[in-house]
């Protein structure tokens, strides 16, 4: 059939689109550009911004749940402290109810001395007494009646005591015996109730936490002391866990830091250990982060009614982390969402931007095609941009001027003697690399030749890229130590090479290509001559306000004053060819890419060394070593 539409014509137009749509996308966000700088960096102040807020929502998610914790803690704790505190006073009544009951003031007295009588009474008295407390006094297991004169008994009559335990000889008995600065009612801490019979098994050898009240004669005199024992599981349950405490525990201390007071029976008696134990007594309530057996534990700690005891509750970081997990869950998702609407407005926003850009550029683009500088004016949406169009018209008719002027030309010579200096940089120690490569080869030593090998190759192609006038300072100090690795062998190791870069953003400071190695090997040949032993060589690099200077310092023979002077002078000026080739290369080629005011500077002292010192200008911008 003729006359008909090709059926590929449609493929070859979506084809061209999807090119045009591809360098687009290249160009924007792969290109250095504008739009991709305002982009970057919107996303990038944007993208911190969220993150900081993630990271301090997140932290705090954890820090507010520390803080639930920690006042839930206090709650129970102040509710355990204040059961404990009404319990102790229900004892101490009952304590005085006994401590101030004739019979047991006259037994402890004279036991031995009152006839069976009197004796039976004083006893049905004091059981009476007894059924009381053990009726109404639930926190308290048993209460011991101990006298001076030996006199024993508790609350069931010595039922279950053994008889012929001696009381007197222990140190729990006589410590109740003693004068103490709380009074006559105070705690003698937590002792083994040995005393009780074997068949009493849920007492006997069982820990007791034991609070005291002084029995008094009339004269004030201490006749003995009724020791009220207190069952430590119902003290225990009122330290009832929060919610938050899956692992942790509620406990009770002492004034000597012994633990009275445990949910696990078999701490009970220990003294509290862990590094951190003395903020316990920096002040009267608090909380800390401590490592408790490898496990990183919120410690919170409360006084109570009681002069010295402290109540403390443990809780692993783990449980609170483990809290927060949902809630940071959340926070994180939330993040996801707000970066990905983030970087979806910064492109809206980016290319919004970037459309009068693109149109100032395609105009640019479209100058010259007629072999024409002219620029068409036109008006684009921003201030700015119209500015910018403006001079850019009147430097392209500058521009046209100077190549009328035969401005191009002038920049033209001055690239090619550029290109020229460079190329006489010094590749003459070639054959010296040759024979110690061939004496290496010969004695057998393969790793070394190999080693030559590749720094003289790393050498020469560094020196032969012709591409990159300008590299990163840490590229040139590379250079030198394969060049300083070659002579090295060739002096059996008499050079040394140290460096002084206190700035270490200077090393991706950009100067001109092979500017440190002709002034190290100037260094070794005109400074150490051809028999080195003690070759020291110092490359410093600091930045200041004039540009980045590098000194290379070495200990050899000098230079006379005189010689000093005349080397400056011929270094730094146009058109004198010098004995030295390489210094007077290096410092031709600064100055005529970067102008007068930066060269070479030679400076030296006979018998002492010498330093020549570069300037350049900073290309890179890193901080400041020091003020000049």
């Amino acid at each position: 059939m003729t006359g008909g539409i090709s059926p590929t014509s449609p493929k070859v137009g979506e084809g061209d689109n999807m090119k045009k749509a591809a360098q687009f996308l290249r160009h924007t966000f792969l290109d250095r550009t504008i739009v991709r700088t305002i982009l970057i960096s919107y996303l990038l102040v944007n993208v911190l911004l969220l993150l900081l807020l993630g990271y301090l929502s997140i932290k705090d998610s954890t820090k507010m749940m520390t803080d639930e914790i920690i006042r839930s803690s206090n709650k129970v704790m102040e509710q355990a402290a204040l059961g404990l505190s009404f319990n102790l006073e229900e004892s101490k009544r009952s304590l005085v109810m006994l401590a101030g009951n004739y019979s047991v003031i006259t037994m402890m007295k004279e036991h031995d001395k009152i006839e069976i009588p009197s004796r039976l009474q004083h006893e049905r008295n004091i059981a009476e007494i007894a059924h009381g407390v053990s009726t109404y006094q639930t926190l308290i297991s048993d209460v011991l009646m101990i006298g001076k004169t030996g006199y024993i008994n508790n609350l069931d009559g010595r039922k279950t005591l053994q008889w012929d335990f001696p009381f007197l000889t222990q140190d729990w008995v006589q410590d109740t015996f003693r004068a103490h600065r709380e009074g006559s009612f105070f705690s003698i801490g937590v002792h083994k109730q040995d005393y009780y019979l074997e068949t009493n098994f849920t007492r006997y050898n069982q820990p007791t936490l034991s609070v005291v009240l002084q029995v008094k004669g009339y004269q004030g005199q201490a006749l003995g002391a009724v020791i009220a024992n207190l069952d430590l599981g119902k003290i225990n349950g009122m330290f009832e866990q929060s919610t938050y405490q899956n692992r942790g525990s509620i406990f009770l201390v002492d004034e000597n830091r012994n633990i009275i007071v445990h949910k696990d029976s078999a701490r009970i008696g220990e003294t509290l250990q862990f590094p951190s134990e003395e903020k316990l007594y920096e002040q009267a309530a608090g909380h800390f982060t401590e490592t408790i057996d490898g496990t990183e534990t919120l410690v919170i700690y409360q006084p109570t009614a009681v002069n010295g005891w402290k109540m403390i509750a443990t809780v692993p970081m783990s449980d609170i982390t483990a809290q927060s997990q949902p809630l940071k869950s959340n926070l994180t998702r939330l993040l996801y969402l707000c970066l990905i609407a983030n970087t979806l407005i910064s492109l809206l926003i980016t290319l919004r931007i970037s459309l009068p850009v693109r149109r100032l550029l395609a105009a640019l683009d479209r100058m010259g095609e007629d072999d024409s500088l002219y620029v068409k004016p036109r008006e684009y949406r921003y201030r700015e941009l119209n500015h910018i169009g403006n001079k850019f018209k009147e430097l392209m008719g500058r521009i046209d001027l100077l190549i009328k002027q035969n401005y191009l030309t002038q920049i033209s010579l001055k690239e090619e003697e550029l290109k020229t200096l460079q190329s006489q940089i010094n590749p003459h120690f070639l054959f010296n690399t040759l024979q110690l490569l061939q004496t290496e080869i010969v004695c057998g030593n393969t790793e070394e030749s190999n080693h030559i090998v590749l720094s003289l190759s790393s050498l020469f192609r560094y020196s032969m890229k012709r591409s990159e006038e300008e590299v990163a300072l840490e590229r040139e100090i590379n250079n030198v130590n394969d060049y300083l690795y070659i002579l090295n062998k060739k002096y059996n190791g008499g050079i040394s090479v140290s460096f002084h870069i206190p700035n270490r953003s200077v090393l991706r400071c950009r100067i001109p290509k092979l500017t440190l190695q002709p002034i190290v090997e100037n260094a070794i040949r005109h400074g150490f001559g051809e028999h080195v032993r003690e070759g020291k060589i110092r490359i410093t690099a600091v930045t200041g306000r004039k540009g980045l200077l590098l000194v290379i310092a070495d200990n050899g023979r000098g230079i006379e004053p005189s010689e000093v002077k005349r080397l400056n002078q011929h270094v730094n000026s146009q058109g004198q060819k010098s004995d030295n080739i390489g210094l007077y290369n290096v410092g031709q080629r600064i100055k005529l890419k970067y102008g007068e005011d930066y060269g070479i500077q030679i400076r030296s002292r006979p018998g002492k060394g010498t330093s020549i010192s570069i300037l350049l200008p900073i290309h890179g911008e890193p901080a400041f070593d020091r003020k000049e």
